[in-house]
């Protein structure tokens, strides 16, 4: 932290009227804006959000050598607002049609529970056909009755034929079968 008061002390001696750092500060601050609301539209990984920090703190650097009060107040400024921003932009997030598709949709859990109980014409062994997707929990259909069924490994694409392996106190456990 000294180093950095020091090195913004000396760019105050060199050029205390130029204010090409305080104009790149205020560039790099608004190209990490845009770089964090990227994060939460391409999934990359993190690399997006690597950047974004890395800005920030090219951002930081550049209020620094534009004088020490400006360089204090952008940290101040980063420091607690970055929690804040970071809270936000995922309550937005999780509202968002990618979420959806990323995360376990509500649409399955909101279903009609009808046939979704333990039944006894149900028998392990039984092929069905997965009528959605289950991530592991989903809807499968089996003749004419839709029942609710959780898969033993991974997911299993909407359309491909299972067979039942138990039950889970009133769910259905079932498996791929091979094609």
């Amino acid at each position: 932290m000294n180093f950095i008061c020091l090195l913004a002390q000396q760019a105050t001696a060199l050029s205390s009227s130029d204010d090409s750092w305080l104009i790149a500060g205020f560039a790099l601050f608004g190209v990490a804006l845009v770089l964090f609301a990227l994060e939460f539209v391409v999934p990359s990984g993190g690399l997006i959000a690597t950047l974004c920090v890395l800005v920030v703190a090219a951002g930081v650097f550049c209020f620094f050598m534009h004088s020490a009060t400006w360089g204090l107040a952008s940290l101040t400024a980063t420091l607690a607002g970055a929690p804040i921003a970071i809270a936000y932009g995922l309550k937005i997030w999780s509202n968002s049609p990618l979420a959806r598709r990323v995360v376990l949709s509500q649409a399955i859990e909101d279903q009609p529970r009808a046939n979704n109980v333990k039944s006894p014409s149900v028998a392990i062994g039984t092929l069905a056909v997965a009528e959605t997707t289950l991530r592991p929990i989903g809807w499968i259909r089996i003749a004419n009755d839709r029942h609710e069924a959780l898969a033993e490994e991974g997911f299993i694409a909407a359309g491909q034929q299972v067979q039942v392996t138990g039950f889970d106190d009133s769910t259905l456990r079932v498996r791929a079968t091979p094609c």
